[in-house]
C-alpha cells in the first residue's frame, strides 16, 4: 500500500512528497518532492492524486510557494506565466516555477509528455534570484546538452525514489548541482529575458515607454513577494528616487509603493482563491510584512478582508460546480 506522500505506476513513473530534516533547512535549501512521469496522448493533466497545493487546472493556473524545476521531453506543450507570457513547450525544455509567480502548464493532448520534476526551497534559491542568475521572465529554456542535465535529474529522482526518509544535506547537495549545471547551460536564457506581465498590476515593461520604469517594474514583480522597498529598488537604478517617484506617477499613475503592493495583493488573491493556506502564511508568501499589512491593502483594493475574499471566491466556485 503506499502512503499520502508518493504514489508509482506500472510504467515506472512517481512521485514522492517529502518530510523535510532540519538541518537542511538550516543549512538553506531543501527538497519537497519529485517525481518522474510518463502523461500519455489525451490523458488529463495533471493527474490526479497530488496534494491540494499542487493541483491545479488550465483556467484557473496555480501560484506555488515555492520553487520547482521540471524537464520535458519526448513531447510537446504550454506554459504561460505573467513575467514569460505563453510559450510553446518543445522536446527537451527545461521549466523553472517560482514562488508566487501565477502559472500554468499542459502538455499538447496529440503527443503526451515525459516529465521530470523536482520541489525546492531555501534562503540559497533566493539568494540566487538576488543575484538575477535566475530570474521568472527565463522560466522556459532550452539546455546545450541534454544527457548532462537528464544524468543529474535520474540521480537526484533515484535517491528520492529509493529513499524518501533520507532527506539530508546530501539530498540537498545534490539538487545543488543539478541547479548549478542549468544555470551553466541555460543561463543566458534564464536572466536575458524580460518579463510580459499578464495583470493590470503588473502590466509588462515592453508596455512601458519609460525604461526607467521598465526596470523599476522588473524588480518589483522578481522581488515583491520578499521584503522590497522604494529605496531598494532606487539602488538597483541610475537615478534619484525623487526622479524615479516622478516619472512612475507619470506613467503608472500611482506610486512605486502602491505598484509594489498591487503585485502582492494579487500573489495573495491568486494563493487565498487557489490553495487552503492559513492566511498568516499567505501574507508571507505574497510577500507583506505582516499579516495586518495584508488585510489593510485587502480592504483599501478590495473592500473586504482577506478571509472575507476567500469565503467570497468559495462561494462563487461552488455555485459554478452546483449549476455545471
Amino acid at each position: 500500500m503506499l502512503d499520502a506522500n508518493t504514489s508509482q505506476t506500472a510504467d515506472g513513473s512517481f512521485y514522492r512528497y517529502l518530510p523535510v530534516a532540519d538541518d537542511a533547512m538550516d543549512w538553506g535549501l531543501y527538497v519537497t518532492g519529485g517525481g518522474r512521469g510518463r502523461i500519455p496522448p489525451c490523458q488529463n493533466y495533471p493527474p490526479a492524486g497530488h496534494p491540494t497545493l499542487y493541483q491545479f487546472d488550465w483556467r484557473r493556473g496555480r501560484t506555488l510557494p515555492e520553487f520547482q524545476i521540471i524537464l520535458v521531453t519526448e513531447g510537446r506543450g504550454i506554459f504561460e506565466s505573467g513575467p514569460t507570457g505563453r510559450k510553446a513547450i518543445e522536446p527537451d525544455t527545461l521549466l523553472l516555477l517560482f514562488p508566487g509567480v501565477w502559472h500554468r502548464y499542459r502538455p499538447d493532448p496529440q503527443t503526451g509528455w515525459l516529465e521530470r520534476w523536482i520541489s525546492l526551497n531555501g534562503r540559497l534559491v533566493h539568494h540566487l534570484m538576488d543575484q538575477r542568475l535566475v530570474r521568472p521572465a527565463g522560466a522556459v529554456c532550452r539546455p546545450s546538452d541534454l544527457s548532462q542535465i537528464t544524468q543529474r535529474f535520474d540521480r537526484l529522482l533515484d535517491r528520492i525514489h529509493s529513499g524518501p526518509a533520507e532527506n539530508s544535506i546530501q539530498l540537498s547537495l545534490r539538487t545543488m548541482d543539478l541547479m548549478a549545471e542549468v544555470i551553466e547551460q541555460a543561463g543566458e536564457s534564464l536572466t536575458a529575458c524580460r518579463p510580459q506581465f499578464a495583470t493590470t498590476a503588473c502590466k509588462s515593461p515592453d508596455e512601458t515607454k519609460d525604461p526607467l520604469v521598465a526596470q523599476a517594474l522588473d524588480l518589483i514583480w522578481t522581488h515583491s513577494h520578499r521584503p522590497l522597498s522604494v529605496a531598494q529598488i532606487v539602488s538597483q537604478l541610475p537615478v534619484t528616487r525623487r526622479t524615479l517617484e516622478r516619472r512612475f506617477s507619470l506613467e503608472r499613475n500611482r506610486s512605486i509603493l502602491d505598484e509594489i503592493n498591487l503585485c502582492r495583493t494579487g500573489r495573495a488573491r491568486r494563493l487565498l482563491s487557489e490553495t487552503d493556506l492559513p492566511i498568516k502564511a499567505v501574507a508571507y508568501l505574497a510577500g507583506f510584512a505582516s499579516q495586518e499589512r495584508m488585510r489593510i491593502a485587502f480592504l483599501h483594493h478590495d473592500r473586504c478582508t482577506p478571509a472575507e475574499y476567500r469565503r467570497r471566491v468559495k462561494m462563487s466556485q461552488n455555485k459554478g460546480i452546483s449549476h455545471s
